[in-house]
């Protein structure tokens, strides 16, 4: 599942319609998970927040279904998308990564765990990357509990549901790996990613 619901206010407008390399970020995220051998779905609020273009009878979304809770609302209602769906689980994407290979996607996804989230190890700020990561549906139930609550925290809820950490050695093999997680908040920000996909297609 594709991430691409947010506010976007930082960039200023939505992040899922912003191009990158003569794609939108939608359209990056989507080609990364196919590329990895999984089924696709959007989480986004609007029709509106989509490209215009996007392929919705192909690629199907749904909006969240607790508004303005932020990514945790968007695997909510991810998980309970997928259990209608009768899948195990979803790997969640957000639009904003569009730099992810899909050779790391396949690789956190066979390491899938039906109990707890798979997320990999990150330079970030919260030491994990929540938002390119495996969900069991086993968690839907205590995401609406947090929602409920009023707990809105992505690393938080990962934290404290015993996740399998993935080193950042154990991905360091995967081409592109080291800028696997750089994160589209601003359009210098995109502007950056351009930058970085220019030299990823340069031969050694």
């Amino acid at each position: 599942m594709v991430l691409a619901g947010g506010q976007s206010r930082r960039y200023g407008s939505p992040k899922a319609r912003a191009r990158l390399a003569g794609r939108t970020l939608l359209e990056r995220a989507l080609a990364i998970l196919h590329a990895a051998g999984l089924e696709t779905g959007v989480i986004a609020n609007r029709a509106d927040d989509l490209p215009a273009g996007h392929p919705r009878a192909a690629v199907p979304f749904r909006p969240d279904l607790t508004p303005g809770a932020g990514p945790l609302g968007g695997l909510h209602a991810a998980l309970a998308w997928a259990r209608e769906r009768g899948d195990a689980g979803v790997f969640l994407l957000g639009c904003d990564l569009p730099l992810v290979p899909p050779a790391l996607v396949a690789r956190l996804a066979t390491g899938f765990d039906d109990a707890r989230p798979t997320v990999p190890a990150s330079g970030g700020p919260l030491g994990i990357e929540p938002l390119c990561a495996c969900y069991p549906i086993s968690l839907a139930a205590a995401a609406q509990d947090w929602l409920a609550t009023g707990r809105f925290g992505m690393g938080e809820f990962v934290r404290a549901h015993d996740s399998v950490v993935v080193a950042r050695d154990e991905l360091a093999s995967v081409a592109g790996a080291e800028h696997a997680f750089f994160n589209v908040n601003t359009p210098s920000d995109l502007e950056r990613a351009a930058d970085l996909l220019s030299l990823q297609a340069k031969p050694d």
